[in-house]
């Protein structure tokens, strides 16, 4: 019996061994936040980071934002430019000597002047630098100063998607609609970062964020009787004059109301609501992040948050129910990722030149990590008809009439009219599609295609969903159903006597085609958007060139190049087709513009695009109401044009722009 259970353990200890060597370490990932200060000419944290991770081609370091106090990159013109860039050259060096190892940088507060008004000229700065060191291995993300989200395959088991987070919360100048940025508003992004989890729902998805979504500290609004007592010593550390009573005052406003880098403000709050709202669901993703000057691991609602801001600083920390691990002390994490799919983090705390391993925990098993819906999985052979006879929508057929009165009769019947449709087959409508990534604004959801031929096209629902575009607080209200219900003075067709006009016109325009998609398994993760919706085709570039530009890419060669013009005559031809039809929402991210060579300097033309509000026409009471005060360019379509300037009210910087050399008589 003993030589039986001797056997057993033995077997039972050898399998148990053998597991333990198959389970090797695919990647880790060394995590420094907030690391944009010197010690007495050293970096403490990132040499000892370098000292204990072996940097090679499973190390990924990724700096977590504020790589530069205080206020970011000064131009290199400035006399102590070599000192200001100290920190940032200590941290690229951490792998120096290894070609291997990449390294990213996130931007943060400090790397945006400190979120003040020349944030995006010193964002701009620092990823100048970097691109001029020539390291291909070395990447600030995401570029240009957008919000991203940028994703990065780190291997075929994980996926790093990084945002901008100060992007979302800086109140001056930064890049929006007329920008290149690929996701130019915040709903852009949360549509890319939907795509992305979709996309990556196997795999281990790591977040990487400069602002923390939970914090135990100053930031997250924890204070001690410290600050009460003696509110100096936040400023100045040995600042111990007592304020009793009176100290109270800071810390309480901070923690009820916070600034605009603090989790209690209502622009951090809304970054946090809106972001979570799109990755809850996935549990396969972890929060990584810095901001806070110290170590924390919080565990909250099923998700892992790891804040790594002990770069260079340290302040204090709280810990709750939800913290796993706290320090105030500077220091670095790692995450080590194994291939049976196991995540562990460390912490380590750094003083001086010692290093210890303070925290060290398994957090998540990926492998476990729930499968999709069946039903978006499965390979069926789909039978396709050739029609459908269907309305554009049925939001409009049960309204009642005091509803009508204020609201207006509008194009109701138009969009309750049943149609016939031609159904969209994607693997076979020219020549067939393949799916490039969602797109879409804040009302309609589109999906960028790709033809045999390498040329791109989109289809875009008709039907439009209000919610996103509205503050948080009317959501889920009256004022969402007033608006949902006011897009019913909207024409669902109207893209198509546009396309004439423009054409008659001489006026480069798309050709919309418009269809109805069925439930087809062949639109995989993007089935549950757009299945059973009518839906328009359109070539996304319905030019001779074969590539358009955007309205900002042309004002930066207009001011690279004094040759290079616009063809505002044509401008013009194209803004009068736009008054004549009632189109009002003209603004710049409304145009592509298309380019010929004039033999001295490129002539670019205009190409408008999104032609969904032209024919706008309300007879309810509410929008007569805003049309004869501040809003008058919602009259709309009418036999007699009566205030021409009203429909120009959105384009007016655009107009001005582009518009200023054509005289009357032109």
């Amino acid at each position: 019996m003993r030589l039986k259970a001797w056997l057993f353990t033995s077997l039972v200890l050898t399998f148990t061994n053998v597991l333990a060597q198959k389970d090797t370490i695919q990647a880790t990932i060394v995590l420094i936040g907030d690391a944009g200060q010197l010690t007495n000419g050293k970096h403490p944290v990132v040499e000892a980071a370098k000292r204990t991770v072996k940097m090679d081609e499973k190390t990924t370091v990724l700096y977590l934002g504020d790589n530069l106090y205080k206020t970011g990159l000064p131009d290199e013109a400035v006399p102590n430019f070599a000192i200001a860039k100290a920190p940032l050259d200590s941290q690229i060096h951490i792998a120096r000597g290894n070609t291997k190892t990449p390294i990213y940088f996130i931007p943060g507060n400090h790397d945006w002047a400190n979120g003040g008004k020349n944030g995006y000229e010193s964002i701009l700065r620092v990823q100048d630098y970097i691109d001029i060191l020539g390291n291909q291995m070395v990447k600030m993300l995401p570029r240009d100063g957008c919000g991203g989200p940028e994703e990065v395959k780190i291997n075929d088991d994980i996926t790093l998607v990084m945002m901008d987070s100060q992007w979302w919360i800086h109140e001056f100048d930064k890049p929006g609609v007329e920008s290149d940025c690929p996701f130019k508003t915040k709903d852009e992004m949360l549509t890319e970062l939907d795509e992305i989890l979709a996309k990556n729902s196997k795999k281990l998805v790591l977040f990487a964020t400069h602002h923390p979504f939970r914090s135990y500290g100053p930031h997250g609004g924890y204070f001690t009787l410290k600050q009460h007592i003696f509110p100096f010593t936040d400023v100045k550390k040995n600042m111990y004059i007592p304020l009793p009573i009176l100290g109270s005052a800071y810390p309480l406003t901070r923690a009820v109301f916070g600034t605009a880098q603090d989790l209690q403000h209502p622009f951090y709050q809304s970054m946090v609501h809106d972001i979570e709202d799109v990755i809850k669901g996935n549990p396969n993703v972890i929060y990584l992040a810095g901001h806070e000057h110290g170590l924390q691991m919080i565990q909250d609602s099923g998700y892992n948050y790891i804040v790594s801001g002990g770069g260079c600083k340290m302040n204090r920390v709280s810990k709750s129910k939800n913290s796993k691990y706290a320090a105030e002390s500077t220091g670095f994490a790692t995450l080590q990722i194994s291939t049976n799919k196991n995540v562990t983090v460390n912490f380590y705390e750094v003083e001086g030149d010692s290093v210890k391993k303070a925290y060290n925990q398994n957090i998540l098993d990926f492998s476990k990590v729930p499968e999709l819906p069946k039903d978006t999985l499965r390979e069926v052979e789909f039978v396709y008809k050739d029609t459908v006879v269907i309305s554009a929508s049925d939001e409009y057929k049960n309204t009642k009439k005091f509803a009508k009165w204020i609201l207006g009769e509008n194009y109701r019947t138009t969009w309750n009219e049943p149609v016939s449709f031609k159904i969209f087959n994607i693997n076979k409508e020219h020549g067939g599609f393949k799916i490039k990534s969602l797109g879409g604004g804040k009302q309609t959801k589109s999906l960028k295609l790709e033809d045999k031929n390498g040329k791109e096209w989109s289809i875009r629902t008709l039907e439009k969903d209000p919610e996103k575009a509205l503050p948080l607080n009317l959501r889920s209200t009256l004022a969402q159903d007033v608006v949902k219900d006011v897009i019913s003075a909207s024409d669902p067709y109207s893209p198509l006597p546009v396309a004439v006009l423009a054409k008659a016109a001489g006026i480069p325009s798309a050709a919309p085609e418009y269809f109805f998609v069925p439930d087809d398994p062949s639109l995989g993760y993007y089935r549950p958007l757009f299945a059973n919706k009518v839906v328009t085709l359109e070539d996304r570039d319905p030019v001779p060139d074969a590539d358009t530009k955007s309205t900002s890419k042309i004002l930066n060669k207009l001011y690279e190049d004094n040759d290079d013009k616009v063809d505002q005559p044509a401008l013009l031809n194209a803004r009068l087709l736009d008054i004549l039809v009632a189109d009002f929402d003209r603004h710049a991210d409304q145009w592509k513009w298309g380019t010929k060579d004039t033999g001295k300097g490129k002539l670019y033309y205009p190409v408008p695009r999104d032609r969904d509000q032209a024919f706008f026409k309300s007879d309810g009471l509410l929008v007569k109401y805003l049309s004869r005060r501040r809003m008058a360019f919602l009259k709309g379509f009418t036999p007699k044009i009566k205030k021409i300037n009203a429909f120009s009210f959105a384009s007016r910087d655009f107009d001005r722009s582009f518009l200023n050399a054509i005289g009357e008589k032109k």
